[in-house]
């Protein structure tokens, strides 16, 4: 999986405004891409008319092995993680929005990484995606101001409260990924007030991610 210089040719000269967005959050039982679990996945989508709540995606995942104290820190109890979804139903159901929707992270490189090993696991090769990472935008504006970022001064808590947006409630996939297209929303409405920036314009802000295969070999692209 890599991170592509050019976006492709359907989304390249694509306004904001006019772009399909999917937020989208992930819970793991840790941060090793090589050995993390999924527990929970969550997304909502949203376009420049505001959020869709009706779609709304929030699912447990079905784990085994050690899970450490991951369950106890998401508030899950072993007999919600035998009612999960199998990791599969949600990645075959998440891929098919690839080609239709700009997906929305705060951070992307660990969610997109994390797609990535599953991807290896299931043997379904990650269609191309398209990102808006707003943990790289919050990055983006603040060196504008200052040469330090303070520690934790990316985090979405954090992120939002820049925005003056209220507070979220945390490790929850789903609220997580509401959190994140709001904080998107207040970022792309402080860059783009007039709504006719083009997602090949905001490139420079190392915002855009674009992931795709290359031929058999996974790479990045940005």
């Amino acid at each position: 999986m890599t991170e592509h210089k050019g976006l492709p040719d359907t989304f390249k000269h694509t306004s904001l405004s006019a772009c399909n967005w999917l937020a989208v959050d992930f819970e793991y039982s840790s941060l090793d891409v090589s050995t993390a679990k999924f527990m929970s996945a969550g997304w909502i989508e949203g376009n420049h008319t505001g959020i869709d709540i009706q779609s709304s995606y929030y699912r447990l995942i079905r784990a085994q092995g050690d899970l450490a104290q991951t369950p106890i820190i998401h508030g899950l109890t072993p007999s919600d993680i035998a009612r999960g979804v199998h990791v599969r139903d949600m990645y075959e159901h998440i891929c098919q929005f690839a080609t239709s929707h700009i997906w929305v992270l705060h951070n992307a490189q660990l969610d997109m990484g994390m797609l990535k090993e599953l991807s290896k696991r299931l043997q379904q090769p990650l269609p191309a995606i398209v990102c808006i990472d707003t943990m790289q935008l919050a990055l983006y504006q603040l060196y504008k101001k200052v040469d330090v970022i303070p520690k934790g001064g990316v985090i979405l808590s954090k992120c939002r409260e820049r925005y003056e947006l209220a507070n979220a409630p945390a490790h929850n996939a789903l609220s997580d990924a509401m959190a994140t297209l709001e904080l998107w929303m207040a970022q792309m409405h402080s860059l783009d007030p007039s709504g006719c920036m083009t997602l090949n314009e905001l490139k420079n802000t190392g915002a855009i991610k674009v992931f795709a295969r290359h031929n058999e070999s996974e790479h990045e692209l940005v």
